[in-house]
């Protein structure tokens, strides 16, 4: 709150958003101190926000419903940014990746350690989502995912082929109406389709590391 108000201009994914949230701390930002920043215009938008710094101005940017520049805008802007040769800083918030990789409990798996990738977004292709999951059924370690809710569902038919490998879906993690299921990914389709506010929301898919086969090298040397 207190980098917000200081803020000479805020870069916003959505102004209308952000300003609902200064509102309701009490910070009314003029219309000329927002500045809109998405995925389409980020690369030109970052432009303008330099021009900003180069006078001297304070700028911040927030992303609406995750963290900005993992899988949301923002990445863009900071490699700009330091390009110019000025300082980008971090006020870490509610992070859904890391809420998800605790509740998954993958720290206790002894054989991975608790060891993660994050991948993010998979393709909106059916196909080539399939093939990305057929290259992930392997991996020993846990893998997050991200999706929304108007993709939700084929994420998690996609991942019904994995059968009993362990899936934890968090849905609006951190948020108000925070919804979390651990269950075996054959079951992923059926536990959506149980309740239809499952297909509401931001979601964070925790894939649990494949088992870890067994070494046959002393059963075959004896």
């Amino acid at each position: 709150l207190h980098v917000l108000k200081l803020a000479d201009c805020i870069a916003c994914e959505d102004t209308r958003h952000t300003q609902t949230l200064l509102r309701a701390y009490g910070l009314d930002k003029p219309a000329h101190q927002l500045l809109a920043l998405h995925q389409h215009n980020e690369a030109q938008a970052a432009q303008m926000l330099i021009e900003r710094l180069r006078l001297g101005q304070r700028v911040a940017y927030v992303s609406d419903a995750g963290t900005p520049a993992i899988s949301d805008p923002g990445s863009r802007l900071v490699g700009a940014v330091r390009q110019d040769g000025r300082l980008a800083l971090v006020m870490p918030g509610p992070s859904s990746v890391t809420a998800a990789l605790s509740v998954a409990g993958i720290a206790g798996d002894p054989a991975h350690g608790g060891q993660f990738v994050f991948v993010g977004f998979l393709s909106s292709k059916a196909a080539v989502r399939a093939g990305e999951i057929d290259a992930l059924a392997a991996e020993p370690r846990a893998v997050v995912l991200l999706e929304a809710p108007h993709r939700i569902e084929a994420l998690a038919g996609a991942l019904a082929t994995l059968g009993e490998r362990p899936v934890t879906f968090g849905r609006e993690l951190t948020k108000q109406f925070e919804e979390i299921a651990t269950v075996p990914a054959g079951d992923g389709p059926a536990w959506l389709a149980a309740d239809a506010n499952r297909l509401r929301g931001e979601f964070v898919v925790v894939l649990h590391g494949a088992p870890v086969a067994a070494d046959a090298g002393d059963d075959l040397r004896v």
